[in-house]
């Protein structure tokens, strides 16, 4: 293969791979909707191989400096839409034996407002040409949910080390408060930022601030 035609297949993989995370949200509604225990353990591997081409894509859009105008746009659109509709149908999911749900939902709620926030904050940023890059804290937050969320379906899951006995919904629920509390920070941090560089914009064209247009 010659090496432009090489570079035309690198340029559009990112957007495939995105595109394809798209498609993997509503297959895993679809499977979720009152679940066979084969259809669990179908969302679990669709959800991680979603997950697998979020770290592709990247990898190959800064590796080969392939970013699209597309790709910018939804790329972290679809990684929202993708863990949200996972969570959400984690709280719809009742166990049989104490009927609760298989993932907190008040944290879901927390999280899905955070979540719903931030985008609002990125659109009021963006609307003042500010652009807000994704943080360590945000990385993080969002690490460990696609952690949690395969293990919040394998609830049943157990591992026994020695007298203890730890289950998947355990490991899922305690991942999931650390996303929580990192969401919440950097939330907190996303909101500083932004209107502290709206605040230094506004004092005029002479102001120079550590937070201006830098």
């Amino acid at each position: 293969m010659d090496s432009p035609r090489v570079h035309g297949v690198l340029a559009n993989l990112p957007n495939w791979l995105t595109v394809a995370r798209l498609l993997a949200t509503p297959l895993l509604v679809f499977l979720l909707h009152d679940p066979s225990p084969w259809m669990v353990l179908a969302s679990v591997v669709i959800f991680i191989a979603a997950a697998v081409t979020d770290l592709l894509d990247g990898y190959i859009a800064r590796r080969w400096r392939v970013v699209s105008d597309f790709g910018s746009l939804i790329d972290p659109l679809a990684d929202k839409l993708l863990v949200m509709t996972a969570l959400i149908m984690l709280v719809a999911l009742r166990d049989d034996v104490t009927g609760g749900s298989w993932a907190p939902a008040w944290m879901v709620v927390v999280i899905l407002a955070r979540e719903i926030w931030v985008t609002g904050l990125r659109g009021i940023a963006a609307a003042d040409g500010i652009i807000l890059a994704a943080d360590t804290l945000g990385k993080w937050k969002s690490l460990l949910q696609m952690i949690a969320i395969p293990l919040l379906l394998l609830h049943d899951l157990t591992v026994t080390m020695k007298e203890l006995v730890i289950t998947g919904r355990f490991l899922g629920i305690l991942l999931l408060a650390l996303s929580l509390v990192l969401s919440l920070w950097s939330g907190i941090a996303y909101s500083v930022e932004v209107f502290a560089r709206r605040g230094s914009r506004r004092v005029g064209p002479g102001h120079k601030g550590s937070l201006g247009d830098g």
